[in-house]
């Protein structure tokens, strides 16, 4: 019997999203797979296809009428559907899609969604949308960004998430943002990796090593735990390993911040695939993460990274970040500071006892039994199953 078609689409880098090749390798078990999106597998796999998308850079005079047309949509919605629209690449991500013939089409976030509806039109699809965070306010602490970008984003989901067959996000908070504000229900699936039985690294009491990986983007506010580790004792260290912005400016100014705050005790290594990152960090103590609630995306952060930690082993050093925070009263395998201020933490990181941090990365082995994409892509696979049982 021929397997069913499914077609997962996201306008992000393919190679460097954790989620998305998660559930490519969840939907591989049983499915024809057809990526799109931007960028390339990070491997090849079985029953699996990648038809990139080839991002395109409007030029100046196009982005002036794309600004138009976005403030356009506070008088009249017509004008988001044509900036949406006037871009090549959702038409070639469209195309793409119905060329799949797909029987279920998996949207990542908002801006992929009315591609996939109008695909769903044409070929008669399901479709999953899973939202990832809460888009609406995504960047709500940059008044630009409100004043172009939030209304925009607020009819997408309006307008689209409603005809989506079923819609998922990250974390129970935010699905409980998008049903009192559009009246949508959501399905929570954690943005946990893959179980690895990864072994015990005791702590050297003499250096305790601190591990931050992600993006270096000037919104999270990572000089804040350059300026923490100013303030710890010696025998702590920290790593970086960040994916450069554009132009590689802020990854350059937290550099130069490291060595002037805390030199010798913060160092930058180069990044690696989203499936080698817990086997890579096995090896240090601490999984740290300390950003400030800019916006309501950020207050109710519950990242990869979050669960990586877990996965390798790590105790883990937050802000009272209340996703995050909760899981880790839950498992006891970390520290949650009062607040967000970087000496708040490196306070509670100072008072550690090496014997407290060696417990707390044994409950955090143990805790990756049950905080794993096993689990969480098994609830994806259900949800496919619905849709081609409706």
């Amino acid at each position: 019997m021929p397997r069913p078609r499914l077609t997962i689409l996201s306008l992000s880098l393919i190679h460097q999203d954790g989620r998305v090749l998660r559930e490519i390798d969840a939907a591989s078990q049983d499915y024809e797979v057809t990526v799109v999106g931007w960028g390339h597998l990070d491997h090849p796999r079985p029953h699996v296809t990648m038809r990139p998308v080839q991002r395109v850079i409007l030029p100046t005079p196009k982005r002036a009428l794309q600004v138009a047309r976005m403030l356009g949509g506070r008088v009249t919605t017509r004008a988001f559907e044509a900036w949406y629209w006037a871009k090549p690449d959702h038409h070639q991500a469209l195309q793409a899609v119905v060329d799949s013939r797909p029987h279920i089409i998996h949207a990542n976030e908002i801006i992929s969604l009315p591609i996939a509806i109008e695909a769903a039109r044409r070929t008669g699809a399901k479709v999953l949308f899973d939202a990832h965070e809460y888009s609406p306010a995504h960047r709500a602490n940059d008044w630009r960004w409100r004043l172009l970008a939030q209304p925009l984003y607020t009819y997408l989901i309006a307008t689209y998430a409603p005809q989506a067959h079923l819609m998922t996000t990250v974390e129970a908070h935010i699905a409980r943002r998008y049903e009192e504000t559009f009246g949508l229900h959501v399905e929570v699936i954690l943005n946990a990796p893959f179980y690895q039985a990864l072994p015990f690294h005791p702590v050297d009491p003499e250096h305790i090593r601190l591990i931050h990986h992600g993006g270096a983007i000037r919104e999270r506010r990572l000089e804040g735990m350059i300026e923490m580790m100013a303030h710890t004792e010696p025998r702590f260290s920290l790593d970086f390993m960040l994916l450069p912005d554009p132009g590689g400016r802020y990854l350059r100014e937290l550099k130069e911040r490291a060595q002037a705050r805390a030199p010798g005790r913060i160092h930058f290594r180069e990044p690696v695939a989203p499936h080698e990152i817990p086997q890579t960090i096995n090896a240090y103590d601490i999984g740290l993460f300390l950003i400030p609630p800019v916006n309501f995306s950020y207050a109710m952060a519950l990242p990869n990274k979050f669960f990586e930690f877990i996965m390798a082993g790590l105790a883990v050093a937050i802000g009272p970040s209340p996703a995050m925070a909760a899981l880790v009263q839950r498992y006891e395998n970390g520290i949650v500071a009062a607040d967000f201020h970087p000496t708040t933490l490196a306070h509670q990181l100072n008072a550690l006892e090496p014997d407290t941090i060696h417990t707390m990365k044994q409950r955090s082995l143990e805790a990756a039994k049950t905080l794993n994409a096993e689990r969480e892509m098994q609830k994806l696979l259900t949800y496919y199953a619905q849709l081609l049982a409706a």
